[in-house]
């Protein structure tokens, strides 16, 4: 799916579910599409993961959920709760399971679709314009030019997201 397309989506998405104001509310818009949100310790190399099935898991109570890992900040739990409902947005109709990963257990780049679920919640919990803006007030602020150390930390406190998320976002649109 072209990046385009998935921005298209994820803005329609944003609008659908009355997403204005941040940090978004992510356990919220899971629990009104459906999935539950538990967070549990899980293998190290594993982030989240989500689950649409025909039953209901026992231990859960319900056949469609999003696990996130205990052991990660929750800045990082809060994007791969955005990343899994990505997967469900995207590509509920292509699988019923997916685990995240930023890397295979091989060291090879990630999938396409994991890549697809990157993009889609980047531009949920940091859309372009709502990004464009808060760095536009920046440097109408006190500060002119600033150093991209700075922009990163600002934007991941003002959206709630880890460093490396900002970083890659303001790269993605082309502020730094």
């Amino acid at each position: 799916m072209k990046q385009s397309e998935i921005k298209r989506r994820a803005e329609k998405f944003c609008a659908d579910y009355g997403i204005d104001s941040y940090p978004v509310e992510i356990v919220r818009i899971c629990n009104e599409n459906g999935l539950k949100v538990f967070e549990e310790y899980l293998d190290p190399d594993v982030s989240g993961l989500i689950v649409v099935d025909e039953s209901p898991w026992p231990k859960y109570g319900t056949n469609q959920f999003i696990l996130v890992n205990l052991m990660e900040s929750a800045v990082r739990r809060r994007f791969t709760i955005a990343h899994e409902l990505a997967h469900y947005i995207l590509h509920r109709n292509e699988s019923r399971l997916f685990a995240h990963r930023d890397m295979t257990a091989d060291g090879a780049s990630i999938s396409s679709m994991e890549q697809e679920a990157n993009y889609f919640a980047a531009n949920v919990l940091m859309p372009e314009k709502l990004v464009r803006e808060k760095v536009e007030d920046m440097r109408n602020g006190i500060w002119s030019k600033i150093p991209d150390f700075v922009l990163i930390r600002e934007i991941a406190d003002y959206f709630v997201v880890s460093e490396s998320a900002a970083e890659v976002r303001l790269k993605q649109i082309g502020i730094i």
